[in-house]
């Protein structure tokens, strides 16, 4: 036999020795960012579940007590249920939360449908706010994978604001693993490792007040009855007010402080307005001022303060901005609005359904990405594109990175946003329940670390099938690649080709909080919840790369082939 046929013939048997699908696990430093919660351990006595590996199971009937009791909290796990299986989360063990329809004591009404796909992980949280004076307890949020399915919703019934709370599995199979809470009902300061202090107020309450005339100032709030009352998350007027002058409102919470110091406050605001903290005034921009700036400083001790802003609208200019100073001098943001960032709010003033057809429909938008919970920052995708068709699944990409940024199935495109009033913030938002995805770039050339943005890599094209389907076209470093995208069996196929003739490429096939490998080329995920199956892989290999809390499916594509996996969800 001649040498070369000999090395070709080795070359060849060495090639179909190594499956591409064998997972290579690599050990990387990407930082996570944390929700400021605390692991919950549960110590006491449950009846039917069996705990291994920070991971809890139970047939039902079987109870599960997480607290023996509690008030005001933040509570967050991850759930999975069998097909059939029904369950219920009970807040002081009275207010039942459903799973998995979601719905709570039967009485309230969901922001949107909840629609659980069986065997596949679940993240849920839930924000509590127990009775305070006369007000009734509320359930703030409650957010599923981080869609918000309810706002400020009030409770009734018999609740005492100190049961236990509970799960309550009645039927069926379950999993429950990712405990973790906070005894306020949201996010409170932190201290970090370096010592530095992050100020934040878990809740805001508000009364508004209308002003009749056109006082010099306000003081006399005690003699006032508001107008109406609520909680709110930051210090936005604009969800509160309803004219745009002659108004007042009086803002207090709980401040914890981490850490006993001097802290340093500072206000802007064109109106009259008083920052005060134990009653004590520390910020007076009161009554009529020339100026629109003003601090002050006062020494706090750790553990919890109680912090009050009286603010009245005499002008037409309604702004608040509520700052603090950090460690290192800079400014830094108390719950305040400021400008330049996006804010995930509520709802949509007017919503404006755009609805599918079996023909492909494609809307190039803005977008808030990663969704965010209600008053929390977010970033504005600027070239996205949504592809919807019949019910879906629905999908929105980044033409910029080549990103998969989320997927859902229902109702498609609300774009109230895009054209009520043609101000900000001009993003389309998805109708039903968003899985949401990493939306890092999709290639790379790096080994083993990847990228936040890859400025090699340019969105060329996309072209049509006769379905009206698109697939993407790429160019990294003078490669070309394709990206298709195609609704199947109730979940989502992709194939990623590499069509250069140069170097091996890597592409992400999906980046979760964990991923585990349930069969060869099959991986079950939590955070965000799905399967994902790779069904061709002819070549090249697959990477796991892991960090604490994080991990990414990496796949090697070589010239000329392609990977394509199915996600589930």
């Amino acid at each position: 036999m001649p040498k070369y046929v000999f090395l070709l013939a080795t070359l060849w048997l060495a090639s179909c020795s190594t499956d591409p699908l064998t997972l290579r696990t690599v050990e990387t430093n990407e930082a996570v960012v944390t929700d400021g919660l605390d692991p919950l351990s549960v110590h006491s006595e449950t009846t039917g579940w069996t705990e291994t590996e920070e991971v809890w199971t139970a047939t039902g009937p079987a109870t599960l007590e997480l607290l023996p009791s509690h008030q005001s909290l933040t509570l967050s796990l991850s759930f999975q249920l069998e097909a059939g299986a029904q369950a219920r989360l009970l807040l002081n063990n009275t207010y039942a939360l459903e799973l998995p329809s979601l719905t709570l004591n039967d009485t309230t009404e969901l922001n949107r449908p909840v629609a659980i796909t069986p065997g596949i992980w679940q993240d849920l949280e839930v924000t509590y706010q127990s009775a305070r004076n006369n007000s009734p307890p509320l359930l703030l949020a409650a957010y599923l994978n981080g869609n918000l399915l309810y706002y400020q919703q009030p409770l009734t019934g018999e609740g005492t604001g100190d049961g236990p709370l509970v799960l309550q599995l009645d039927s069926g199979s379950m999993s429950v693993t990712n405990l973790r809470t906070a005894d306020r009902a949201g996010r409170s300061s932190s201290l970090a490792d370096d010592g530095s202090v992050d100020l934040s107020l878990p809740l805001i309450h508000y009364a508004y007040y209308e002003i009749e005339g056109d006082p010099e100032d306000v003081t006399n709030y005690g003699t006032l009855t508001p107008v109406k009352e609520g909680y709110i998350s930051r210090f936005d007027l604009g969800g509160i007010h309803e004219k745009g002058s002659g108004y007042a409102v009086r803002f207090d919470s709980e401040l914890h402080i981490p850490k006993a110091k001097e802290y340093t406050f500072r206000l802007w605001t064109p109106s009259s307005t008083r920052l005060y903290i134990d009653d004590q005034l520390v910020v007076d921009l009161g009554g009529r001022t020339d100026g629109l700036e003003g601090e002050g400083t006062i020494r706090l001790s750790e553990g919890d303060h109680q912090l009050r802003l009286d603010y009245y609208q005499f002008g037409t200019w309604n702004r608040l901005d509520v700052k603090y100073l950090g460690e290192d001098g800079t400014v830094k943001s108390l719950n305040d609005m400021p400008e330049g960032q996006a804010i995930a709010t509520p709802t949509t003033p007017k919503v404006m359904e755009i609805e599918t057809d079996d023909r492909p429909y494609l809307l190039r938008s803005f977008m808030n990405f990663p969704p965010a919970k209600v008053y929390d920052y977010t970033d504005k995708r600027t070239h996205v594109v949504s592809v919807g068709e019949a019910r879906g699944p629905h999908y929105s990409y980044d033409l910029h990175n080549g990103s998969l940024l989320q997927a859902w199935r229902g109702k498609f495109l609300d774009v109230g946003d895009m054209w009520v009033n043609r101000g900000e913030p001009q993003v389309a938002r998805a109708l039903g329940n968003v899985i949401a995805f990493d939306g890092r770039p999709q290639w790379s050339t790096e080994s083993d670390q990847w990228p936040d943005s890859l400025a090699a890599l340019h969105h060329l094209r996309h072209e049509l099938d006769d379905a009206g389907r698109p697939t993407f076209f790429y160019a990294l470093d003078g490669e070309e690649i394709s990206d298709r995208i195609v609704p199947e069996n109730d979940g989502l196929s992709r194939t990623l080709t590499n069509l250069s003739g140069g170097e091996t490429l890597l592409t992400q096939v999906i980046a979760a909080r964990s991923i585990r490998e349930t069969a060869p080329g099959t991986f079950e995920l939590q955070g965000p919840g799905a399967t994902v199956q790779i069904t061709d892989l002819a070549a090249g290999g697959l990477r796991l790369l892991q960090s604490a809390g994080s991990a990414r499916l990496v796949a090697e594509i070589p010239p000329g082939e392609h990977v394509t996996y199915h996600i589930d969800f």
